[in-house]
């Protein structure tokens, strides 16, 4: 098989753990729940290349035996679990045996500069020098994430300085890299029932001049970012006040909410609501809230009185939907 055949093998191979989007032909709670699951475990990717080089083979008409493409498919999903550690969403590298989803926070889930990277490194593997290619687009995305990692440091840097100056007990302080820079962060200062963010870009020694109104989502974003010495920061209650708060808590508490408390590192009320019967308490993570954009995975409980069951529901531009 010619170097050229494995670099696209490889490329495939490297893409099939993302096959996990059919869970959503099974609810939003079983993608919520399984997205990054099983097809990005460490324990099963010897499974998975087997049966993508068995795949191979067979597409191949069996010129060359599985083993031939069993190393390039190994390889390659370890390198998609790799690039997906490196985000804030969790991936759940010892499923099924575990949920346990990490993630380094150093890379933007998007991140243009990452994928020009490893773009530019898979076509030079093509077209150009084929190890030589391959391995300067690998060396680049590898030297951009430490530099990344750098700037994590930073900006945590920032989180328990504020934490420290208002003295708080018992905090939880992270980093969230956030769209278009790697130096634009979301740093979170976490007590019991309130998160404390600051929208940071670690460059700017001036604030930014306020997005237009109407101006598109992206330029209300990049505005969002102001500088660490004047961070701006803001306090997000995890339950509301008031009614909202016994409210969203005794949503919050219902088993059948477990999946969204596992997933949401950062859970914010988003919504209340109440007709005299039916409630529901809509929750958000804010680690995926970026200004101009309706928050992603909007999930909420409801029930129809006081003495009946909740029911979890997910919120989207169409209304609640039930997610069993």
């Amino acid at each position: 098989m010619s170097l050229r055949e494995r670099t696209l093998v490889g490329a495939l191979a490297g893409a099939a753990p993302d096959l996990d989007i059919v869970m959503i032909l099974f609810g939003s709670v079983a993608y919520l729940e399984h997205h990054r699951g099983v097809t990005h475990s460490l324990l099963l990717m010897p499974l998975w290349a087997w049966l993508l080089a068995i795949a191979f083979s067979l597409l191949g008409g069996r010129r060359f035996g599985w083993r031939a493409y069993y190393g390039v498919s190994l390889l390659a999903i370890g390198i998609h679990i790799l690039g997906d550690l490196i985000t804030s969403y969790g991936t759940q590298i010892l499923a099924p045996f575990s949920n346990w989803a990490p993630g380094f926070n150093t890379t933007f889930i998007i991140d243009p500069w990452l994928s020009a990277l490893l773009l530019a490194g898979f076509l030079a593997s093509l077209w150009w020098r084929p190890r030589l290619g391959a391995g300067l687009g690998l060396a680049a995305a590898a030297a951009l994430v430490l530099f990344q990692y750098t700037q994590y440091r930073a900006a945590l840097d920032l989180g328990y300085v504020y934490a420290d100056e208002r003295q708080f007990r018992q905090t939880q302080v992270e980093a969230y890299p956030q769209p278009f820079s790697p130096f634009n962060w979301l740093v979170s200062v976490s007590t019991a029932d309130a998160h404390y963010l600051a929208r940071v870009n670690l460059r700017r020694d001036e604030p930014p001049a306020p997005a237009p109104r109407g101006a598109p989502w992206f330029r209300q974003v990049l505005a969002s970012y102001q500088p660490p010495e004047s961070p701006g920061w803001e306090r997000y209650p995890v339950f509301g006040s008031g009614y909202r708060d016994a409210l969203a808590r005794a949503a919050w508490s219902q088993d059948a909410f477990a999946f969204y408390r596992r997933f949401a590192h950062l859970p914010f009320l988003y919504d209340t609501e109440s007709d005299g019967a039916a409630e529901c308490a809509w929750f958000i993570d804010l680690r995926f809230d970026l200004e101009g954009l309706t928050p992603p995975f909007r999930y909420g409980m409801c029930r129809d009185g006081r003495r009946e069951a909740w029911r979890p529901y997910r919120l989207s531009s169409g209304g609640p939907r039930p997610v069993y």
